[in-house]
């Protein structure tokens, strides 16, 4: 199954109504304000695009209706939070502005966010001055391994 969350009932109203139209069978819950939707993966794959973009479009909306009804304040602040595995076991977590991930986030998506991040928590738990040539040359990585 495929799951997409929401956080706002309007959307989540939006999303079943878009799928019942494109007669997919669905299964939804909803616990304290967080709105489910199971699909089957079993899809064509031009729906299946349709699916992403209707959904992507309906995140966003999520969150301009979370922002409108829950202004900023010191009571009330926003950061997103990614949390990170260090090699040891630990978990950390880095705080970015919203904005910000939601802006890489329309240019790469979650894979490409993590295979960035990966290699930075890597560079930094385990300094090298060499450069990726120098790597290359002494047959440490492959160049086609980019």
């Amino acid at each position: 199954m495929l799951e997409y969350v929401l956080f706002h009932q309007q959307p989540f109203e939006i999303f079943v109504k878009f799928l019942k139209e494109n007669n997919l069978s669905l299964e939804t819950s909803e616990n304290d304000g967080i709105y489910e939707i199971r699909i089957d993966e079993d899809i064509d794959k031009d729906l299946s695009e349709k699916v992403e973009t209707e959904y992507d479009r309906l995140v966003a909306m999520n969150q301009e209706l979370f922002f409108a009804e829950n202004p900023a304040s010191d009571k009330n602040y926003r950061m997103a939070t990614v949390m990170i595995t260090l090699k040891n076991g630990e978990l950390t977590s880095a705080h970015i502005p919203p904005d910000l991930l939601a802006r890489v986030l329309d240019v790469i998506n979650e894979t490409e966010l993590n295979e960035i991040i990966t290699a930075v928590v890597e560079a930094v738990e385990n300094p090298d001055e060499r450069t990726y040539c120098q790597k290359v040359r002494s047959g440490e990585v492959n160049f086609d391994d980019g």
